[in-house]
This record gives C-alpha cells, structure tokens and sequence, in this order.
C-alpha cells in the first residue's frame, strides 16, 4: 500500500533508456532469471539466448527495461527464465552503480552484483572487453547513472 507520494518523480530508473538517440536492441530468450539493466552474456544457444554476465570480457550488452515488467514483492524488476529479453548492445541507459562515479570515465563491471563501477580492474572488479560502456553522469555513492554503450 502507498501511503505517501512525492511531487516530482526520480528522474530516471534503472534499465531506462535515455534519449532518442541511435541504439541498438536485439531480443533473445532468457536462459535464467535476469535483473533488468544487469549485463548479459550470450547463453548456451549463442544464437538466440542470453543469460547474467559473470565476467566483463563475455558481456554483450544491458538487460533493458521494457515497460512491461512488474516489479515483485521485493522490490526486484526482472526477466523470467524463457521470456524475451531487451538487450541493449549500443546506446546510452541508466544502470546502478556500486559506488560513486566520474562522467567520462570508462565503466567496469562488479562482478558480484552486476553494478557498474569506475574503480580499476581488480579482484572483484573486471573490464568490458566486447563492448566499450562510459559513464555519462556522475554519482556521489552508489546509485543511477548514465552511461554510453558502444
């Protein structure tokens, strides 16, 4: 139940795309559960399955957010196994981020959790390596930002 409601909505949410700029969409079937704005990689059947990415190197694009998904009882919006999938491969959307960010610096996936962070490549912390994803905004913590995928 909502009891409150504020004047002025976020200005964006997770797996929103942003703009009508060029992008690039292709639909696949989900192998497994994905989270929307959660990095995919190509599933078992490379043709036409996608499932999480769980190394920046194999990721090829962002589960988007179609409009359609009902956010669950815990507060989680995402793709059922089987469902197609939205995938962004090159455009500009917003995603989370683990920790505070810079606008124009290159985006590194956090492999446990799928956020974006632009902390060096480390333990925990890996490059994209068949896409190019920059950061567009600025966070001060952990939170929404945009980013540019090439």
């Amino acid at each position: 139940m909502q009891s409150t409601i504020s004047q002025y909505g976020a200005p964006a949410f997770k797996g929103m795309l942003d703009g009508i700029g060029p992008r690039n969409v292709r639909s696949y079937a989900a192998e497994e559960i994905i989270p929307i704005a959660y990095p995919v990689k190509l599933g078992t059947d490379a043709e036409k399955e996608v499932k999480k990415a769980t190394a920046g190197a194999g990721a090829i694009g962002f589960a988007l957010h179609d409009y359609a998904r009902e956010q669950t009882s815990a507060g989680v919006v995402q793709y059922a196994a089987t469902e197609t999938v939205s995938v962004l491969t090159a455009g500009r959307m917003w995603v989370t981020t683990s920790d505070a960010v810079v606008a124009g610096a290159t985006a590194n996936l956090t492999v446990a959790d799928g956020t974006l962070t632009d902390a060096a490549v480390a333990a925990g912390i890996e490059a994209f390596t068949q896409i190019s994803v920059k950061f567009l905004t600025a966070t001060t913590g952990a939170g929404l930002a945009l980013v540019g995928i090439k």
